[in-house]
């Protein structure tokens, strides 16, 4: 049996995010004759103010081992991380010193540490994810002999800071989820680890009930879904933005955008504007069957689950051109259109629109590519094949 401890600084069903998902989609499916397996995390739900929601102690969620661990905001300068954030997020370069105040800022978990520190020889391999959080950077040099890292990386300012560049470079492995995630930290990043894999990420089948979702939220005209946080970092703004600007220009054309995710971004007040809150289960499933195309307009994506999630929900996607991720997603299944200013916008929501036989068959497609490429028995021996070199002493590993 091989030992896994997969170190998340958020977890459990109702925690919104792309990593979240993907650590616990991941971890829930693992062969149990096979692997035993526990989630090292904290008691926060949300990432912007990282309170302490959860209580701390060991659970199971799901059949899987849960250990949660405070997040200690005593040491925190919360107001000094804010800005850091901002002034990356606005593209500022940060110097070496700025770069290491917002990760001494960030929300830390001692107790997670003192673990790790005195427990972490009891797995076999640690698994942190995503790349940007400190248990993550701070976790994984505790054992990094023993430590891979699923990077979720994608082209940020963060991903550019010293100590995550030496961090990647430094633990035992890296975990990709995609192929342009990997070219990018290899050319981008300059990080070429001997004992970097392609994973990826499956996906089970799911029976949607669109007209299920269609009287629940009174929805029965054509309508864009967008499934994900409500963040200006995912290019929601944009999209609405887009979306606004298309309405206007064809006030007689019938077509609404539902926003199904929760966030900060306060929403305009539009006609067309749906916001149905934050969705799961059934009824996210129902809501991409439903929906005329789901559109990701994120530029800051290593796999996106709702683009795989939509294609085999039936449905055709819309994607960000200057997105390497899900533009490559496209272009290898054929299963959408991109755009990347307004105007290809309209034109490709047009042809969506004006094109249903055409549509179908890009959802097909997509939901070939996603069953070829995206099913647990092949992510799962693309899993074996990493973990016979992380395993391995590293003067052996290829």
């Amino acid at each position: 049996m091989i030992r896994l401890a997969f170190v998340v600084p958020r977890y459990g069903p109702d925690v919104l995010g792309g990593a979240e998902t993907f650590v616990r989609q991941f971890a829930g499916h693992l062969p149990r004759r096979e692997f035993v397996v526990t989630i090292l995390t904290t008691c926060a739900q949300d990432l912007h103010t990282w309170r302490n929601v959860f209580p701390s102690g060991e659970m199971e969620i799901d059949g899987v081992r849960v250990l949660r661990f405070p997040v200690d905001h005593r040491r925190r300068n919360a107001r000094l991380f804010q800005n850091l954030t901002n002034r990356a997020n606005r593209n500022e370069p940060l110097a070496p010193e700025d770069q290491m105040a917002w990760l001494e800022n960030a929300a830390h978990s001692p107790e997670l540490y003192h673990h790790l520190a005195l427990h972490g020889d009891e797995y076999d391999l640690l698994i942190f994810l995503p790349y940007l959080f400190a248990t993550t950077i701070y976790g994984s040099a505790i054992w990094s002999a023993k430590s891979v890292v699923c990077a979720c990386l994608h082209d940020e300012p963060y991903a550019r800071f010293i100590d995550v560049r030496a961090m990647l470079q430094s633990v035992k492995g890296l975990m990709f989820l995609s192929q342009p995630e990997r070219i990018f930290a290899e050319e981008t990043l300059g990080v070429k680890h001997p004992r970097a894999r392609v994973v990826g990420f499956g996906l089970d089948e799911f029976e949607p009930e669109p007209e299920r979702f269609r009287h629940k939220f009174g929805l029965h005209s054509p309508f864009l879904l967008y499934a994900g946080r409500l963040d200006p970092a995912k290019s929601v703004l944009q999209l609405i933005s887009y979306f606004m600007n298309y309405r206007q220009s064809r006030p007689d054309r019938e077509l609404r955008l539902v926003l199904a995710g929760s966030g900060p971004l306060p929403l305009p007040s539009h006609p067309d504007l749906v916001a149905v809150g934050y969705l799961e289960g059934q009824d996210l499933k129902d809501a991409y069957a439903a929906a005329t195309v789901l559109c990701q307009p994120s530029l800051v994506e290593s796999l996106s689950i709702v683009l795989m999630e939509a294609w085999l929900a039936g449905t055709a996607v819309l994607v960000h051109g200057q997105c390497p991720v899900t533009s490559h997603h496209v272009s290898q299944s054929s299963g959408g259109l991109y755009f990347t200013d307004a105007a290809e916008f309209a034109g490709a929501v047009d042809w969506l629109l004006d094109h249903p036989h055409e549509r179908q068959q890009m959802a097909a497609q997509g939901r070939a590519y996603v069953r070829r490429e995206f099913n647990w028995p092949r992510v799962y021996d693309r899993f074996r094949r990493g973990l016979s070199v992380w395993k391995m002493p590293i003067r052996e590993a290829v």
